[in-house]
């Protein structure tokens, strides 16, 4: 499914869903990965629907880039590849300033997977309704065939 290393964490405390990639070491800043999720990618079906069709759209080719931003990075988008920069780099403070760069279908993935964890961890809580979180979980899923479908090269 993801070929980057990453661990599930459960915040009970906010009822959110992290994905660690702090042991990735095949990308520089890998930890950054999981900086726009829930924040600048809301996990909210609506928003998160929106979102996903835009990221379809460009891995289809139909649009040239997609961006994020604001609360917690700054994420632009290309067909192959995605950049993920900290908006609150200081260059006069900062050593090296942290860009993580990585594939968009594999930044697409990443995003589905969250989503479907995160659903599926707020309905456990009771935070959403289960049919709510079945209903997204399933939505998710189909996304994530789409995805691959593509990266596999037999949809455009």
């Amino acid at each position: 499914m993801i070929k980057y290393n990453y661990k599930l964490k459960y915040l009970d405390e906010f009822n959110m869903v992290v994905l660690d990639f702090d042991e990735e070491k095949t990308i520089e800043f890998a930890s950054m990965i999981s900086d726009p999720l829930g924040s600048d990618i809301p996990w909210r079906f609506e928003d998160l629907k929106k979102d996903i069709e835009n990221y379809l759209d460009l891995l289809r080719g139909r649009i040239p880039e997609y961006r994020h931003g604001g609360n917690a990075s700054s994420v632009i988008s290309h067909k192959d590849y995605t950049i993920i920069e900290d908006p609150f780099y200081d260059e006069e403070e900062d050593e090296v300033e942290p860009i993580c760069k990585l594939e968009t279908v594999e930044f697409v993935k990443i995003i589905l997977l969250w989503a479907y964890e995160t659903y599926k961890f707020k309905s456990k809580r009771g935070v959403i309704a289960r049919e709510e979180a079945e209903m997204v979980m399933k939505w998710v899923e189909q996304k994530m065939l789409e995805v691959e479908s593509i990266e596999n090269g037999s949809m455009q």
